[in-house]
């Protein structure tokens, strides 16, 4: 489980071996499909089905159990502090103080809607707090981020990154749909940066993000990007968030016993450190070309990516079909309908707040 990886040593283990070998073949393969067969799905979500496909086909051997629970934890823990070098807090200035404050109304609203709506479908505490967190940041990458902090079950991991992730793969289409074949293009006033906006606060994962703006133009693909780079630099807050909201739920529950630990995350904290890092190095003259070639290569390579691909393989293996099923279909009702509502409130700041605001 999730929850009992967090004593795990750093460096892997010689019996760790197999199954990081195993892992890392799950991830080459994924992102081989998402290269030469079908690029709009991330390949993070395609090295998460693969693991859980083969693991609930096939009885892998104990040799391989080491290596594919240090890929699900330690492995993940560090890929995420390092996703901080690809983000830069530069893309605060870029977006502008009414911009950056629509994205943080929409993160807050996704994750206390999400969190309070799951609740009221009967979901639990963590699986609750896991959809608020990939409906408000960035989907599957967020709720890696936030399982281990909560102590989130393997099952309620794949539960929401598959919800998370249907309902953004249909706004990935629906959206330039809407804006170029409806009345909701004219609602925008045809603008590419409107649109760029709304796509970048309202649509979860990356890799749909930037298929959404492309399809409508160049000036909506890099609008949209922007938005995106604002709300997965707030990984780190809404990490720390979680664990304090997961702790007042606990502890609200708990009927006077004593209340649950904080357990506020070292990878959380180093990846707000990291970010910050990459912005002063991206910003001082005497570092800013040497970095900049260095940034670029690191995100042309999509090497953190490909960390989180491993590790999401290894979370993969661990999740069941048959734990899944125990949890219903409420999920993904939660799932559709946080999406459409956390869209439609980007969709109105960016009408009446953001195009006011740029003139648009």
């Amino acid at each position: 489980m999730a929850g009992k990886s967090q004593n795990l040593s750093w460096l892997p283990k010689r019996e760790a071996v197999p199954g990081i070998i195993i892992c890392v073949v799950i991830a080459a393969l994924a992102y081989l499909t998402n290269t030469y067969i079908y690029g709009k799905i991330s390949p993070l979500m395609y090295a998460f089905l693969y693991s859980i496909i083969l693991g609930n086909i096939i009885k892998l051997p104990q040799s391989f159990s080491a290596g594919i629970l240090w890929c699900s934890s330690s492995w993940l823990r560090f890929s995420i502090a390092m996703l901080g070098f690809t983000i830069s807090a530069l893309a605060w200035l870029q977006l502008g103080i009414v911009g950056v404050i629509q994205v943080l109304i929409v993160i807050a609203f996704a994750l206390f809607f999400g969190v309070w709506f799951g609740r009221k479908m009967g979901l639990s505490p963590e699986l609750s707090i896991l959809m608020g967190a990939g409906c408000s940041i960035c989907g599957a990458t967020a709720i890696a981020a936030v399982g281990p902090v909560i102590k989130a079950k393997d099952e309620e991991l794949g539960i929401a990154v598959a919800a998370v992730t249907v309902f953004g793969l249909i706004a990935m289409v629906l959206y330039p749909f809407l804006f170029q074949t409806t009345a909701l293009g004219d609602f925008l006033h045809k603008s590419q940066i409107a649109y760029g906006m709304w796509a970048g606060t309202g649509i979860h994962e990356t890799a749909q993000v930037i298929p959404a703006g492309a399809q409508v133009g160049e000036e909506a693909a890099a609008m949209a990007m922007v938005a995106k780079s604002v709300r997965i630099f707030s990984i780190g807050p809404v990490v720390l968030l979680c664990a304090y909201i997961f702790n007042r739920i606990k502890g609200n529950s708990a009927a006077g016993t004593e209340k649950v630990k904080l357990n506020i995350p070292s990878f959380a904290i180093f990846f707000v450190l990291f970010s910050l890092i990459n912005s002063l190095l991206l910003y001082l003259p005497s570092t800013k070309t040497a970095w900049k070639n260095f940034y670029t290569a690191i995100h042309y390579a999509d090497i953190i990516k490909v960390f989180l691909a491993v590790a999401f393989a290894g979370v993969g293996f661990k999740v069941h079909y048959s734990s899944i099923q125990k949890l219903g279909v409420k999920s993904f009702v939660v799932g559709m309908i946080v999406s459409v509502v956390v869209g439609v409130l980007a969709l109105l700041l960016v009408k009446f707040i953001y195009m006011p605001y740029s003139g648009i």
